[in-house]
């Protein structure tokens, strides 16, 4: 398993072989754009068996998803580190490659844009209800027009 540092409160894992130096590259700049610089936050890059294998523990479904967020429900302010914990994140290479094949669209601009999705999560966001959901997607366009993505909800 390869780790990269974002900065000192963001981690990267690239468990699973097939993700390369691009997508680490857009994992960098969607953290940008999300301006997660006080949050910690760590974000494990793997494949539908482990994404499946947390799905069940965690959640109970025993199916791979193309991304979980864990949210560090513990929010203590770390002086230490002069940050909060937002959680965990994990992402299935093999869910986003059949997603943007049958979708026909960009890997890069579809990582982005469930990236900032499940980042979202872990910053309260939710699609619970019909107003959540929109105030959710509103923010998710905002940031995915700063990364020059299309809206991904008029595809």
């Amino acid at each position: 398993m390869k780790n990269y540092c974002f900065n000192s409160n963001v981690y990267i894992f690239q468990k699973e072989s097939r993700w390369k130096i691009t997508e680490i590259n857009t994992v960098r700049k969607v953290l940008q754009v999300i301006r997660i610089k006080r949050d910690g936050l760590t974000i494990k890059l793997s494949n539908d068996e482990d994404v499946k294998a947390f799905n069940l523990k965690w959640k109970g479904v025993n199916k791979p998803t193309n991304i979980l967020s864990f949210l560090n429900n513990d929010k203590v302010f770390s002086f230490e580190n002069n940050m909060v914990y937002l959680g965990d994140i994990i992402i299935s290479y093999d869910t986003l490659l059949k997603e943007v094949k049958n979708k026909k669209i960009d890997f890069q601009h579809h990582l982005s844009h469930i990236l900032i999705h499940g980042i979202l999560h872990l910053k309260g966001y939710t699609h619970e209800k019909e107003n959540d959901t929109r105030l959710m997607q509103n923010e998710e366009k905002r940031l995915l027009k700063n990364l020059n993505i299309k809206n991904p909800y008029n595809i």
